[in-house]
């Protein structure tokens, strides 16, 4: 795994995923995460669960879905 960037480090325990057409959704303060970088995701299957880690102090999820990403980022 590489280091996140500064400005990521306070989502903790984070997964992202890349999806087609440039779609991307992320998945971050999670307790602890079920697949490692690089890993083909199923629809369905679970990826991590709910937790407090990062810049939280209660268990919460926080969801993202973007589109742009390239390969590049």
């Amino acid at each position: 795994m590489l280091p996140l960037p500064a400005y990521l480090k306070g989502y903790g325990n984070l997964v992202l995923i890349r999806h087609e057409n440039k779609w991307m959704t992320a998945y971050a303060h999670l307790e602890n995460m079920s697949v490692s970088k690089g890993q083909q995701i199923a629809k369905g299957q679970s990826i991590g669960g709910v937790g407090s880690s990062g810049s939280v102090d209660t268990p919460q999820l926080h969801f993202e879905v973007r589109r742009g990403i390239t390969n590049k980022e």
